[in-house]
C-alpha cells in the first residue's frame, strides 16, 4: 500500500534499500495513478491539461514500461518517493 508509510518503511527495510533511493508505485490504470499525482500547475497550462497529457500517455504507452514522474499528493507519504516527486508505472 503506498499510502501506508509503516508498509513502505517494511519494503525498504526488507529490500535494504536506503530511504534516498525512491519507489516505483505500481498502479492498475490511470485512475489509480490519478488518486497519487499532484495535476496542479503554476504554469499558464490548466490543471485540465496536465491530466489530459497525463492521461494521453498512459493510453498510449501503458501497459508498458513507462514510468511517469510527477508531483505527489499530499497524501502519499514523502518516504516513498525519498523527496523527489514520485514515480508512477
Amino acid at each position: 500500500n503506498a499510502l501506508s508509510e509503516p508498509a513502505i518503511r517494511k519494503i525498504f527495510a526488507a529490500k535494504r534499500r536506503p530511504l534516498t533511493d525512491p519507489l516505483i508505485v505500481h498502479v492498475l490504470d490511470v485512475t489509480d495513478a490519478l488518486k497519487l499525482w499532484d495535476t496542479t500547475t503554476t504554469s499558464n497550462s490548466s490543471s485540465d491539461t496536465a491530466e489530459e497529457v497525463l492521461r494521453a500517455l498512459t493510453a498510449t504507452f501503458w501497459p508498458g514500461p513507462l514510468t511517469i514522474v510527477s508531483l505527489a499528493l499530499p497524501t502519499v507519504p514523502p518516504i516513498v518517493m525519498a523527496g523527489t516527486g514520485g514515480g508512477a508505472r
